[in-house]
């Protein structure tokens, strides 16, 4: 997912690739249940959709897992959401408010204005909520 393509992702089936992501692992529905505080049955919808676009695997009561499509549109989901906290905090903000406020707008920030934030504050490698992966189309050149 590139540009806009993961505009066509709601914030909640973004949170679970960054949670799949996080994870390193195959998870089961019951950890997405409980981690998103949701009826097994809703997260089994959310994962169905989530197979469906190509962006998670999945066979019948087994394991959850991102496909190769969902690892790179994950990665940046958490490098947009980790720069964008990175931006608040170095605007003042405490760094859990700044991480919050990041999650209540980061689906609506392309991958062109993350770059240019990434650049703007010297292609960072950390936030406060963790590393903060290199991109090729932004940050070549610099040793990840």
């Amino acid at each position: 997912m590139t540009g806009g393509g993961d505009r066509e992702l709601s914030p909640r089936r973004m949170e679970y690739l960054k949670f799949l992501l996080e994870r390193g692992e195959p998870v089961t529905n019951a950890d997405l249940a409980a981690r998103f505080g949701v009826d097994p049955s809703t997260s089994t919808r959310t994962v169905r959709a989530l197979v469906e676009t190509g962006l998670v695997e999945h066979e019948s009561y087994g394991g959850i897992a991102l496909s190769g499509r969902g690892r790179r549109c994950a990665e940046f989901l958490m490098r947009r959401h980790r720069l964008l906290a990175l931006a608040f905090a170095r605007l003042g903000m405490e760094p859990a408010t700044a991480c919050a406020q990041a999650a209540r707008c980061e689906d609506r920030i392309p991958r062109d204005v993350v770059n240019t934030i990434c650049a703007a504050l010297g292609h960072p490698s950390r936030s406060a909520c963790g590393d903060i992966a290199m991109d090729r189309g932004c940050c070549a050149g610099r040793e990840e």
